[in-house]
Parts: C-alpha cells; sequence; structure tokens
C-alpha cells in the first residue's frame, strides 16, 4: 500500500480531480484547478509531477497530450488516510470524532442509512465503555 499520508492537501484536489474523471490531461486538471484555485499552470504541473514521483499517479506517455490514471484507487486512499488519523486518536475520543465528522459533513440520505444500519449491528457488540489506550498497561 502507498503511503497517503505523504500525500499533500493540494496533491489530494489533483487526485480528487483524476479519480472524478477516470483519467485525465494535464491540461484538464489544470482548467478545472484555475477555476477553483488561485493555483497557476506551473503549481499544478508541479503537483502531478510530484504524485508521479510517489507512485499516485502514472502517465500513458505512448500518446500526446499524456493521459494520467490514478495508481491507487480513490476508495483506497479515503480507508488509509482516515485509519492513519484515527491511529492517532485516544480510543477514547473515537466516538466524538465520528459524531463531529458526521455533523459536520454533507451526507446524503443513502449515506445516513448505511451509517445507522452500521452503527445498529456495531451497537450488538460494543463495549459499555471503551478503555483509553494512551498509555502502557504495564507502566510498573
Amino acid at each position: 500500500m502507498k503511503e497517503v499520508e505523504s500525500m499533500s492537501r493540494a496533491e489530494w484536489q489533483v487526485m480528487r480531480i483524476i479519480w472524478t474523471l477516470g483519467e485525465a490531461t494535464s491540461k484538464q486538471v489544470i482548467e478545472i484547478l484555475e477555476r477553483k484555485t488561485e493555483w497557476k499552470a506551473a503549481t499544478i504541473k508541479t503537483l502531478m509531477i510530484r504524485l508521479q514521483k510517489k507512485h499516485f499517479l502514472k502517465a500513458e506517455e505512448t500518446k500526446r497530450p499524456y493521459i494520467y490514471q490514478p495508481m491507487i484507487q480513490e476508495d483506497d486512499a479515503i480507508h488509509e488516510s482516515v485509519n492513519e488519523l484515527f491511529d492517532s486518536i485516544c480510543c477514547m475520543r473515537k466516538g466524538t470524532a465520528i459524531n463531529d465528522l458526521i455533523e459536520n459533513s454533507d451526507i446524503s440520505q443513502k449515506d445516513i442509512s448505511k451509517i445507522l444500519e452500521t452503527l445498529n449491528k456495531k451497537a450488538q457488540t460494543a463495549p459499555e465503555e471503551v478503555e483509553c489506550d494512551c498509555l502502557e498497561a504495564d507502566l510498573d
């Protein structure tokens, strides 16, 4: 698995465009990001080159213009990124973080139904309380 935590916020924006389109030329990415941001074409090209060096993006170089394709699936990148974040949060605070995320996110009715289904299933085996995992159990 590639190390998604090495992807900058700006690089995520480039990847989101390519994931949405499935593949794209640098011109397409530049046109979209110039409308959404104040970035210049050179900055966007630099981001794309960095993503290639990190093996998140590949260029089909047999044709002109180059066609860029993701080397990591969006779902895999999201999964890895979320797990990386949650691995750094105290077990006792993860529920609060998830609640905060839900309260502050635009999510569809379909997603809400899926979340409720998952929570109902999780509730069947969840402990009454989750213990803090910040300190080692055997400190003495």
